[in-house]
């Protein structure tokens, strides 16, 4: 019986070392599990600091560092510019061909309606020779290129006053058909005014080619055109010429 006793207060077989299973699970006295989420708070601290590093570096270098985009607007910008350069100087050409042609038609027509004047009906008027003046100075300015704004404004302008001067030849044309008396008084008149209006469009488009000359580094190009032989033109922009409302009254 005592040998029975003794037997029971053994420890297992199943116990001992083979399985390991009367082992506790849990870490010695002094012992801890490794700090896992410790490092991952850290790794993800330092991903969010190299961020903020590379942001900070793009905003201080402006972002466009490299930016093949942005090289490539900076070069047709260049070239636009180096282009309006040419149309420039091109312009300025051409506007100075066609007022050489347009001064025999403002001579033309100062003698028939003078600025100011008694308009009269000359035999020795060659309004024929002042439309085909007209037509070369028209000619003069080829086909229209692609132009910045201002250029637009300019070279437009130009033409629309070379054209009033063609107008004011045709109105002076009818005035030698029409009989003498009021009808032939009133399309002298008309004539003068178109005559008017052709310089005064023309300086105003002559002051924006002087301002594209300055911008393109030529400095002042001043082509005026005279209402009358041997004026003197006011370069920047004195039309000597304004509407009134009267003129555009009692036509019923």
């Amino acid at each position: 019986m005592a040998n029975r006793r003794d037997e029971s207060r053994r420890p297992s077989a199943r116990g001992g070392r083979g399985t390991g299973a009367g082992r506790s699970s849990s870490p010695a006295p002094g012992q801890q599990n490794p700090p896992r989420r410790r490092g991952f708070w850290i790794a993800v601290a330092v991903i969010l600091a190299a961020v903020n590093i590379v942001l900070a570096t793009l905003i201080l270098s402006g972002g466009d560092d490299g930016d093949p985009v942005a090289g490539r607007v900076a070069d047709l910008e260049a070239q636009e510019e180096a282009r309006q350069v040419e149309l420039v100087a091109e312009l300025t050409q051409q506007t100075t061909a066609a007022h050489s042609g347009l001064l025999p038609v403002i001579e033309g027509l100062h003698t028939v309606v003078p600025s100011g004047g008694q308009a009269v009906v000359s035999p020795a008027a060659t309004p024929a020779s002042w439309h085909s003046a007209v037509g070369a100075a028209i000619g003069t300015f080829g086909d229209p290129p692609s132009g910045s704004t201002e250029f637009n404004t300019a070279r437009n302008g130009l033409l629309l006053a070379i054209d009033l001067l063609g107008s004011a030849t045709t109105a002076y044309e009818s005035a030698v058909a029409a009989p003498a008396g009021p009808q032939q008084d009133e399309l002298l008149e008309l004539a003068g005014r178109l005559r008017d209006q052709a310089v005064a469009a023309w300086s105003v488009a002559a002051t924006q080619l002087d301002v594209l000359n300055i911008d393109a580094g030529y400095g002042h190009a001043h082509i005026t055109l005279p209402a009358r032989p041997g004026e003197e033109v006011d370069p920047h922009g004195g039309v000597g010429f304004e509407p009134k409302p009267e003129d555009h009254t009692n036509h019923n």
